[in-house]
């Protein structure tokens, strides 16, 4: 049984914690946002179509499988694209949440229009200038087409927790009268070995990640080092104060960039055991 992403519309199993497509957490058992009401029309003698709101449907998007890493990444190589996939995730999910939180507005404003609690000439302005903050995400979404949300390593945590919640029910339905022990015991058989093969990956993913705390940690090192060389340079008047904020604002970027990927890192070596 499949749904989609609140956020990007992409499939989604119910088994899965987080979408694929751009690695927002999932709550399946909230209500989600409706789409734009597109049975609900106000018509604006301005737009071509003659209505103030056509909803866009996004296309559909075929789930991506766990792909086979193509090389070996060097250290810095994978520090770079886990950075690169939190940091896009991050932004991505900024985004997406926005559209959400415009798509709200626009379908209260159109509920309150059609139930007559507000006249239609004060909802049009507003509704047009959320439309056009709607067409802006919409725009700056566009960067992201081809990024994948998660790292395959995420991927193999969730897809082993899943066969081990399989394992559990499994269990619990020993004694039923309605599935006799063979079957108990084929399907058994065949989760461990699901599991048994999932750790296997795992632990393959695991070296790469613990290698990438690693390589973060003596970068942070090595960023606050720097910090610190600068400062002294600054206070020795072996360079500019202009050159010294300059230096300093590149320098606390990146140092923030890899504060974010050490946590994530910490967090998946955490939830992999």
């Amino acid at each position: 049984m499949s749904s989609e992403c609140p956020y990007c519309h992409s499939p989604v199993k119910q088994s899965w914690n987080f979408c694929r497509r751009c690695g927002a957490r999932l709550e399946h058992d909230l209500e989600q946002v409706d789409p734009i009401k597109e049975e609900i029309a106000i018509e604006d003698p301005e737009s071509p179509t003659g209505v103030i709101y056509e909803s866009i449907k996004p296309a559909e998007e075929e789930v991506v499988e766990e792909k086979e890493e193509k090389k070996e990444l060097t250290d810095d190589e994978l520090v770079e694209r886990i950075a690169y996939v939190i940091i896009s995730r991050e932004k991505y999910n900024e985004l997406l949440k926005k559209k959400k939180e415009l798509d709200n507005e626009i379908n209260i404003l159109l509920d309150r229009v059609t139930n007559k609690l507000i006249p239609k000439e004060e909802a049009l302005p507003k509704i047009k200038k959320l439309k056009q903050e709607v067409e802006e995400v919409t725009e700056l979404e566009k960067e992201f087409e081809d990024f994948e949300g998660i790292l395959p390593i995420e991927e193999i945590i969730e897809d082993r927790n899943n066969e081990r919640i399989k394992l559990k029910k499994l269990k619990s339905l020993k004694g039923d009268k309605a599935i006799s022990a063979s079957t108990i015991a084929e399907m058994e058989a065949k989760y461990k070995k699901n599991i048994e093969n999932l750790t296997v990956k795992l632990n393959i993913e695991l070296a790469k990640m613990r290698k990438t705390f690693d390589a973060v940690s003596r970068k942070l090192k090595a960023l606050q080092k720097e910090l610190e060389i600068l400062y002294v340079k600054f206070q020795t008047g072996e360079i500019s104060e202009t050159n010294y904020e300059n230096e300093k604002k590149r320098v606390s970027e990146e140092l923030s960039k890899m504060k974010k990927v050490s946590n994530a890192v910490a967090a998946i070596l955490a939830e992999a055991k």
